[in-house]
């Protein structure tokens, strides 16, 4: 399998600055989305530590045997399922080294502390799609005319959805609805969400940071992909969907096709 993949971002009409940033690395399989949080200093920092670190770990051939050995131990020893990829393993760890970078940078600068962002990775790798996240930034997977959202938003409006606290069709007016709860760099751990997908040829998956879902609905996203296969073309698509929502907040969307190998 292989990707082909574009990136559109742009600040929105509200904020000064855009704190997204993103990472295509087409020919490892790999697409980055890192929103830096709104409220705390430095996220545009944050999120660029964060795919620096991605980029990093994704293309150090020695990093990547030292992790396979470990992976080995891991699974002799039991501390991770026997059925568990190495790809899943790979993956999580390099969203929690990513953590791991801003969290110090921000204790050896007391003007960073309290920065952060959320994150948002997926992998492609034979015909498996591994997907990691960490917030309220999303992934999609749009197959056969279907839209379908692969991640669950640490935040608190989809706590409050998932206790029953919250009908859903109160959602929209909910006055906490941008807290999120997970974020990297906050604390020196954090749990990261992981899964495996199939991966088929023709599929394409969409990144997002919040300025997108925030301000254009599910059944609109999902149009946007109708009748197109060119990433390219979404992701304009897409960015202009939100802009025309009123561009409240930064946006950032990813798309990738993927291929057979040839």
């Amino acid at each position: 399998m292989r990707l082909l993949t574009h990136a559109e971002t742009h600040p929105g009409y509200v904020r000064t600055n855009n704190e997204d940033a993103h990472l295509l690395l087409g020919h490892r399989g790999l697409v980055v989305i890192a929103d830096g949080m709104a409220g705390h200093e430095y996220g545009e920092l944050a999120s660029a530590i964060a795919v620096k670190t991605m980029r990093q770990f994704y293309e150090s051939e020695e990093l990547n045997r030292l992790l396979r050995q470990q992976f080995t131990r891991a699974k002799r020893a039991s501390l991770v399922p026997r059925n568990h990829p190495f790809e899943q393993y790979k993956l999580q760890r390099a969203v929690e080294e990513a953590n791991v970078a801003i969290y110090v940078a921000a204790e050896r600068n007391p003007q960073y502390e309290n920065m952060g962002t959320t994150i948002v990775a997926s992998l492609v790798s034979e015909h498996s799609l591994f997907v990691g996240h960490v917030g309220d930034s999303r992934i999609y997977r749009f197959r056969r005319g279907q839209l379908q959202q692969l991640t669950e938003d640490h935040s608190l409006l989809n706590e409050y959805l998932r206790m029953n606290f919250l009908r859903p069709e109160d959602a929209a007016s909910f006055p906490l609805k941008n807290v999120i709860v997970r974020a990297l760099g906050l604390q020196e751990k954090v749990e990261v969400d992981t899964a495996m997908k199939s991966a088929r040829d023709g599929d394409l998956i969409m990144l997002c940071s919040d300025g997108l879902s925030d301000l254009v609905e599910e059944a609109d996203i999902a149009a946007a992909f109708a009748g197109e296969e060119e990433p390219e073309a979404i992701a304009r698509r897409l960015v202009d969907m939100a802009l025309d929502g009123g561009g409240l907040d930064n946006v950032t969307v990813v798309v990738a096709r993927i291929e057979e190998s040839e």
